[in-house]
């Protein structure tokens, strides 16, 4: 893989944690949490889910679940535990979690840390590090994602997002901040879509990462992702390059190289009818950086093999289509 690839392939998991500091009593540690979320920035005209229908603001669905870890700074004894909603939890911004498997965590250790969702999490490569370095964890990043209705309208596949938390103490509500963002497409045609496929012109959409949890800091990741997006080309950017450098070695970051198609993202579909005189929403949700050097997005529709329209941006002057943690960014296709 390039190295570009490898610096923002990071990125798409490294904003999804955050360190948890926190101080907590070993008789309280499968007590309940409450866990609340933030809302999306849209931006171009206009298991958790987006609500578009309320102010683009992300509910818990039933069932969720979340990962809670208590981190020593040299990696022995630190532990992993699993909380999750009830069925109650279904369309809140903010629930109660309840300890659902995994360590019984014992008093803060160097630091807390939380993520969701589950599903992302590779729970059998806990602290299996490349690098004899401690609290390694593997992240997965899906090639796919599935067309999702929640009271009848689209939303985005709750498990293609990612969020994490910093705080004092699990005593306190637990705000997550995002870590991804959402592309949202309009689109006017004729055929029933059966898949949607994004291609990015330089990044990698999908794969797995690794990397010290004791050293992931939200505020260290929003400064390279804001260096990142505000810069035509961040690779000639010598703040960028230099602060990302230095945020990287101090994550051990380590990736591993996707299977072919590694720059695609699926949205897979239920043949969803198109109309010419209306739009039809899409949402895919992308890690943050994706789009920025450009971007091709195929419409298959009635089982076609090849795409039955190609909306194309990877000419020149395109870096301002990147993908910004937390927003909805937008674009109209028409055939």
């Amino acid at each position: 893989m390039k190295k570009t690839n490898k610096l923002f392939l990071m990125m798409l998991v490294a904003g999804s944690f955050a360190m948890l500091f926190s101080s907590c009593n070993k008789e309280k540690q499968t007590k309940e949490l409450v866990i609340n979320l933030p809302e999306f920035v849209e931006e171009n005209d206009g298991k958790g889910y987006i609500d578009f229908a309320d102010g683009n603001k992300f509910k818990w669905d039933a069932n969720d679940q979340v990962v809670i870890y208590n981190l020593s700074a040299d990696g022995n004894g630190s532990e992993k535990a699993v909380y999750g909603t009830s069925a109650a939890a279904e369309g809140t911004l903010s629930s109660r979690f309840n300890y659902v498997s995994g360590d019984q965590l014992s008093a803060k250790k160097y630091g807390y840390f939380a993520f969701y969702p589950v599903s992302k999490v590779d729970m059998t490569r806990w602290n299996q590090n490349p690098t004899s370095m401690p609290n390694y964890q593997y992240f997965n990043v899906s090639n796919e994602q599935q067309y999702t209705v929640i009271n009848g309208k689209p939303t985005v596949d709750p498990t293609s997002m990612a969020m994490a938390i910093e705080l004092d103490n699990l005593d306190q509500s637990i705000n997550f901040q995002h870590i991804f963002g959402v592309l949202r497409l309009k689109i006017k045609g004729e055929g029933n879509v059966t898949k949607i496929v994004v291609e990015d012109s330089r990044f990698n959409l999908n794969g797995s990462v690794a990397m010290k949890l004791h050293e992931v800091k939200m505020n260290r990741f929003s400064t390279a992702q804001n260096y990142f997006i505000a810069s035509d080309d961040p690779y000639e950017n010598a703040t960028f390059v230099t602060y990302w450098n230095d945020y990287r070695q101090d994550l051990g970051y380590y990736t591993e190289t996707p299977a072919e198609g590694g720059r695609l993202m699926t949205l897979i579909c239920p043949s969803v009818a198109l109309n010419r005189s209306t739009e039809t929403l899409f949402y895919i949700g992308l890690r943050p950086g994706a789009l920025k050097y450009g971007f091709k997005v195929h419409v298959y529709c009635d089982d076609a093999t090849t795409p039955t329209y190609t909306l194309d941006r990877t000419g020149a002057n395109n870096t301002h289509y990147g993908i910004k943690a937390g927003v909805i960014k937008g674009f109209t296709i028409s055939f």
